[in-house]
């Protein structure tokens, strides 16, 4: 790894190069599975250059070691992010992980970080709408009148604070899934919402468009990243052909994950 490399950037890069290797994929295979050049993988294996988070997903899922991994990648690639200006090098000499010596490739640009104070008006902007949102729902009592928010169903009478039960849509965020009913559209419904969300925790499936009763919600759950590179730690708690069971924030509707004033689960 280049000796430039440190802080962030270089936990970010040494995070990545670890996925990859256990990949056992040539930088010339990679390319045919990615939306990405070899040149620009390479540049990413040597941290002169960061990935968008889509494209990290995209990576991470080829590797079922990868999908583990997947949540610490996408934190140490915000982190990396923030850190780029000060640490990202562009000068690093000699082939990258699993390309040829004497290779020319092209070489785009580096991606450029993203300026912290744009990160600070976009957080602001959230900040406000939600402050919006929620001054709405305390004068009127329900969510703003939105499609995402009239998909909430509420079960205990208006005049409870945090709801007993809701009822909550299954989204997926694959579009080309959203008519299908197959094994490869459905999503996992967790066993516990404290470890990996793989295979081994998976306890039941559902998929886009159904409608379960959630009775509770943490927020401190595993995180979970989506297909389009949208993560969260809330979990909701369902029942499902007899078995208590979680449906991770990401699998839910996005207006219903926002407006939702479900009350936590007991301890």
């Amino acid at each position: 790894m280049p000796d430039q490399l440190d802080g962030p950037v270089r936990d970010f890069v040494s995070g990545l190069r670890h996925m990859h290797g256990e990949l056992g994929l040539s930088l010339k295979e990679l390319e045919a599975r990615l939306p990405a050049s070899r040149s620009s993988l390479s540049r990413y294996l040597r941290g002169q250059s960061l990935p968008d988070e889509r494209l990290l997903v995209q990576w991470c899922k080829l590797s079922f070691t990868g999908e583990d991994r997947l949540p610490d990648l996408v934190r140490l690639l915000h982190l990396a992010n923030e850190a780029a200006p000060a640490s990202a090098t562009e000068g690093t000499d000699g082939p990258g992980p699993g390309e040829e010596a004497g290779e020319a490739p092209d070489r785009p640009p580096a991606s450029s970080p993203r300026p912290k104070w744009i990160l600070a008006v976009v957080g602001t902007v959230l900040v406000i709408g939600a402050a919006t949102a929620v001054a709405i729902h305390l004068a009127t009592g329900s969510p703003p009148d939105s499609p995402a928010g009239q998909g909430v169903s509420r079960e205990t009478g208006p005049a409870a604070k945090n709801h007993e039960t809701e009822r909550i849509t299954i989204h997926n965020i694959e579009k080309a899934c959203r008519d299908s009913r197959s094994r490869e559209c459905a999503l996992g419904l967790a066993l516990d919402p404290y470890v990996p969300y793989r295979p081994s925790n998976i306890g039941g499936r559902a998929w886009h468009g159904d409608r379960l009763t959630a009775h509770c919600r943490i927020a401190n759950g595993v995180t979970v990243t989506d297909e389009a590179g949208g993560h969260s730690s809330v979990w909701y708690e369902v029942r499902k052909d007899g078995k208590k069971l979680w449906v991770p924030g990401v699998r839910i509707d996005p207006g219903q994950l926002q407006y939702s004033s479900l009350r936590n689960c007991p301890d």
